[in-house]
């Protein structure tokens, strides 16, 4: 596929989104987009896809070749099946004209088993985790066997298992003589998977380059436009660096080859509270059932003001089910929450806010955003009553309010566009400001940084981190198991819907978790107790499991 001097304007905001783009699309390679939020990423995919038909310049392929693209966030009828969602257009017939519902669900879980991804086709789509919609979509894509495969953030809500699944698929399209195309922030990734790499920038590309022959620095500068100084929260060039003037929550760790740079950092600076009687958020005894599966089981965990709590591990072990008992969206069957010692009235995300919970949800879609609304009324979600008088919204107060959260965290938008037209990254933000705009005393993260470039991700773990020197207690769900390392003060994996460990000071380390996260119990790790997430540790302590399951209740 040849695009040939491609742009596109979106007259609604007048956005010139790409700018004068060519760019080849070869066969047998595997091919990274990289630039900012906003660069144009998306939108130039959207129209080598045939997506969007309104745009200046010309795209070439042969007629009889197939390009699909899995946007970053699928969308499912959610009531449906997998597979009816999949072979939607598609759908194998019996010789007298009817669904052959058979062959489809065949034909699907042989091309699951081909790349070994975990997703049943007889899964309702709204029972589908993030990794597990990313996978099916991918998946989708694939039955229509295509030459040209766009992925756009495919591995944003995976776990480093997942991804690798993702990973060893695109090899195997190439080797098939298939175009991959990889729309990423994650350098590391683009490192480690791609032959040949473009950057973007402002709507333009800015650079070209073999993988071979660059390095994650260069892609960096070429992506802001500057020798760009990576910060502590900066995990996205393979390496962790801690300047001396940064705040001490972490010791330096020497620049290591692209495998090693994470593996491990030295033990947090965060202290057991004065009392251990005043945590700022529990869990006691929680357990999740579901058609007489147990999902999550006697799940004990304390947060304290002040600590960043990490939770982790594959998706499907547990992690989408405990983002939804934390920020209020799912009811236990046994076993209660407690927000700032106190039991919430009824579990919703609204009850919770009121004991003083802010939550960013993973799905940003369904529950993170009200897709037909301005940008500015999303802003203003949690705040209508403070701007309103005698059922009259005050537009002015609201507007300043809202531009002043756009300033900082950096959101490109118009705040009076519906929030359907910003991009996944854009939309993110807008969610972090309005809810980190309540100065709650506890936040749940999960996943904050999917689908933000390297800087806006670094301003929201800035942000994490000068929360919690504030004294605001946080929950941070997240796959992402660098995301975990570089943030956390005690690290609580899970496995099978139970806490298998939780790690403090230097047991937090790349390979535990990874064991962890697989079952495998490491020789090495004495921690806590399984279902037990309590109290930190001074520094060089080990609490024995007895300890920890007194802690934990």
């Amino acid at each position: 596929m040849d695009l040939r001097h491609i742009t596109k304007r979106y007259p609604e905001n007048d956005v010139l989104a790409v700018r004068d783009v060519s760019l080849e699309l070869r066969s047998g390679e595997i091919h990274a987009l990289i630039g900012e939020n906003g660069a144009g990423k998306s939108t130039l995919m959207k129209i080598a896809a045939g997506l969007l038909s309104s745009y200046d310049g010309e795209v070439r392929s042969r007629a009889t070749d197939v390009c699909r693209l899995v946007q970053q966030h699928p969308q499912f009828i959610p009531h449906h099946q997998v597979w009816e969602n999949l072979f939607l257009g598609i759908e194998p017939r019996t010789r007298w004209g009817l669904l052959n519902q058979e062959a489809a669900v065949r034909d699907f879980s042989a091309l699951a088993g081909r790349y070994a991804f975990p997703v049943e086709p007889r899964m309702r789509a709204e029972g589908l985790s993030a990794a597990q919609a990313q996978l099916a979509a991918i998946l989708g894509a694939l039955l229509h066997n295509p030459d040209t495969l766009i992925l756009d953030e495919p591995t944003a809500p995976c776990s480093d298992h997942e991804t690798a699944l993702v990973f060893e698929m695109m090899r195997s399209l190439r080797d098939d003589g298939r175009a991959v195309v990889l729309i990423t922030h994650k350098l590391r990734e683009v490192m480690e998977v791609s032959d040949r790499i473009t950057v973007m920038r402002h709507g333009r590309v800015v650079g070209s380059l073999l993988t071979a022959d660059t390095t994650p620095n260069e892609l960096s500068s070429l992506m802001i436009g500057e020798d760009y100084q990576h910060s502590s929260s900066d995990r996205r060039f393979g390496v962790l660096r801690i300047d001396s003037g940064t705040a001490g929550r972490r010791s330096p760790v020497e620049k290591q080859d692209l495998e090693t740079a994470t593996a491990q950092t030295s033990p947090p600076n965060f202290q057991i509270p004065e009392s251990r009687a005043d945590p700022v958020f529990e869990l006691r005894e929680v357990s999740l059932v579901r058609r007489g599966r147990t999902l999550l089981e006697r799940l004990n965990l304390k947060l304290y003001p002040g600590e960043i709590l990490g939770v982790t591990g594959i998706r499907e072990n547990g992690l989408e089910y405990i983002e939804d008992i934390l920020s209020g969206s799912t009811e236990p069957n046994s076993g209660e929450v407690r927000i700032q010692g106190s039991r919430p009235s009824r579990y919703t995300p609204r009850a919770f806010r009121k004991l003083g919970l802010a939550y960013i949800p993973t799905d940003r879609l369904m529950r993170g955003a009200s897709l037909s609304s301005s940008v500015e009324d999303n802003m203003i979600l949690l705040d209508r009553k403070r701007f309103g008088r005698a059922g009259l919204l005050n537009r002015r107060a609201s507007a300043h309010f809202s531009s002043a959260l756009q300033q900082k965290f950096g959101i490109t938008a118009v705040l009076g566009n519906p929030m359907h037209t910003l991009s996944g990254g854009n939309m993110q933000k807008v969610i972090l400001s309005r809810e980190l705009s309540q100065h709650s005393p506890v936040v749940v993260f999960s996943e904050p940084s999917w689908g933000l470039d390297f800087r806006s991700s670094e301003r929201i773990h800035d942000e994490i981190l000068r929360l919690s020197e504030t004294g605001v207690g946080i929950i941070l769900i997240s796959s992402d198991i660098d995301e975990i390392l570089s943030l956390c003060d005690r690290i609580v994996v899970m496995y099978k819907g139970n806490f298998a460990r939780t790690l403090h000071g230097d047991e937090r380390v790349r390979d535990t978790i990874g064991e962890l996260m697989l079952g495998i119990e490491p020789e090495h790790s004495q921690s806590g107790a399984p279902g037990e997430a309590g109290v930190p540790q001074a520094p060089g302590e080990i609490e024995s499991k007895d300890s920890a399951k007194g802690y934990g209740q």
